[in-house]
């Protein structure tokens, strides 16, 4: 929690502590004089007495004014500057670690989570650390002072703002910490359930499913309402626990007064009050506490990542017995996969649905931790970025951005890519216009603009995942040529006769290799791949 307080923020919140002490004894004194002067006009002193003592409250509430407003001022400037360094550190740590942080979270989720994140932790400064520094502080100054008048009273007062400031807000905060974790877990139940129903609400009314699926949403939804029914339940009663003590400690510092002098009486009794009405913003004290803890916890998860050795080449590629689950999942993907990539080698990835074909191809890519072997070396021990800058990888689903073509090939080669937008019989020029996420792009259209991107960039290896999906005869057979004039490719295709002149080809079923060789070789062994491709020759003819 306390990372990001640097030192020029530990000594402006320091700063503001001090004026804060400051302002709060600032008030006390106001109300001391004004019980002494309650004191004093019962027991009919001059009036000269009372005026001063009225010009000393005149002078104390200027003071107080003045201090709660350079208090403000540099407890927020400090909780500005400590959010700033929440953002560049998140920020830098997302950047250097995104590959690994991947893997864990879905981007979407990462993003909204690390942005409330540190939207919670302002309350750091503020709600968290300040109040019960202060309070105490004022407390251990008020205690101090008015032992000399009256020590029975002290012990009073200091017991009870032990249990306030100390025994409640651990106890509550403990009891707090269970229920919000119960409260997070039913919230992300029901958020899931919420956001499936939104998605699938036409599949839902098509099979008469929307009565039992709304069903289960509302339950989720009691479940989570009701959790945090408890929570408020939780925080009402340490209020109602917070306005006891103190209305005890006042009554029990009137009652061990009652036999002491009258001039003081009034004086620390309004004291009392005062200093108990300080307390006011622990209230909240156990739920901004549980909440500033667990965003710092989230944050902290975002460790910097080790410092690894920058491959010396990628290739060659060994998988040896590869075993890969995602996580959350017991049952392997990829299961005990044997695979070299020499490099010059144009492979091929062949197998049914489901088969685990595009999960190597996210591991050969880098997006997940593996132990796969690229140059000599475990992919775990090398700095996968420099490793990812050496690939050329077209995905099923491949990204666009708005503007023109020229910007969403990442080139300056403008002449290049007009010819390129020619050969593939694209009517488009580096000018024309591209809509927000490719709108206006056709499947055909987003796969042939894509490869132009990988032509663009010459790389070492080439991964692609259905390359061909959308793409007539006349296109297919372009990008075919200019594939087997890559240095290194890796190709994942449902299309099997293609791929006479791939130098191997590997068939998975199920996260296992079930065949691999030449293309002549799996034909003459008659197995999967043989009547794989006698059905694709069936379905064309």
């Amino acid at each position: 929690m306390f990372k990001w307080i640097n030192k020029k923020t530990y000594r402006s919140l320091s700063l503001a502590i001090v004026i804060g002490v400051i302002g709060g004894l600032t008030a006390i004194g106001m109300f001391s004089l004004s019980g002494l002067m309650l004191s004093k006009s019962a027991y009919g002193v001059p009036l000269y007495s009372l005026m001063i003592l009225v010009a000393s409250i005149k002078l104390l509430g200027v003071v107080r004014a003045v201090a709660r407003y350079f208090e403000r001022l540099i407890s927020h400037d400090a909780t500005f500057r400590m959010l700033k360094e929440v953002r560049v550190s998140a920020f830098d740590q997302l950047m250097l670690d995104f590959v690994n942080l991947h893997q864990k979270w879905r981007l979407s989720e990462l993003l909204q989570r690390t942005v409330n994140d540190i939207e919670k932790l302002q309350n750091v400064l503020l709600r968290v650390i300040y109040p019960p520094v202060v309070v105490l502080l004022t407390a251990l100054s008020v205690c101090g002072i008015y032992a000399f008048y009256d020590w029975q009273a002290v012990l009073v007062i200091a017991g009870v703002m032990l249990i306030i400031l100390i025994a409640l807000p651990l106890i509550f905060s403990h009891i707090l910490s269970r229920l919000t974790a119960a409260t997070r877990s039913s919230q992300s139940s029901f958020m899931s359930l919420l956001t499936d129903y939104q998605l699938g609400r036409e599949d839902l009314a098509v099979f008469d499913q929307e009565g039992r699926y709304e069903h289960r949403l509302q339950v989720a939804q009691h479940a989570f309402e009701k959790n945090l029914l408890r929570e408020k339940q939780l925080l009402a009663l340490y209020d109602f626990l917070l306005n006891l003590f103190s209305m005890l400690a006042i009554w029990g510092v009137l009652f061990v007064m009652l036999d002491r002098t009258v001039l003081m009486y009034a004086s620390i009794v309004m004291v009392t009050i005062t200093l108990f009405e300080m307390a006011v913003p622990m209230t909240n004290f156990p739920f901004y506490y549980q909440e500033t803890k667990r965003a710092s916890e989230h944050l902290l998860t975002f460790s910097a990542p080790e410092v690894k050795t920058q491959p010396a080449r990628v290739l060659p590629i060994e998988l040896n017995h590869l075993t890969f689950s995602y996580p959350g999942q017991t049952r392997p993907v990829l299961d005990h996969l044997n695979m070299t990539i020499q490099e010059g080698e144009k492979v091929a990835i062949v197998g049914s649905s489901g088969s685990g074909k595009s999960t190597l191809m996210n591991l050969l890519a880098g997006l997940y931790s593996s132990d796969i072997v690229t140059g000599g070396v475990s992919m775990q021990d090398i700095d996968r970025e420099s490793y990812m800058n050496e690939l050329n990888v077209m995905q099923q689903k491949n990204h666009f951005f708005q503007g023109t073509v020229q910007d969403n090939l990442f080139s300056d080669h403008t002449e290049a890519i007009n010819q390129y937008l020619q050969d593939f019989n694209l009517p488009f020029t580096a000018e024309s216009e591209i809509s927000e996420f490719g709108r206006n792009l056709s499947g055909g259209e987003r796969q042939r603009l894509h490869f132009i991107r990988m032509l663009l960039r010459d790389r070492t290896l080439w991964l692609l995942d259905e390359p061909f999906n959308g793409i007539d005869a006349v296109n297919k057979k372009l990008m075919i040529e200019q594939i087997l004039q890559q240095k290194t490719v890796v190709v994942i295709s449902h299309e099997l006769e293609i791929l006479r002149d791939f130098d191997m080809i590997y068939v998975l079923e199920d996260g296992k290799l079930m065949e691999s060789g030449q293309f002549e070789s799996l034909m003459e062994r008659q197995g999967i791949f043989y009547h794989q491709l006698l059905l694709e020759r069936q379905r064309i003819n």
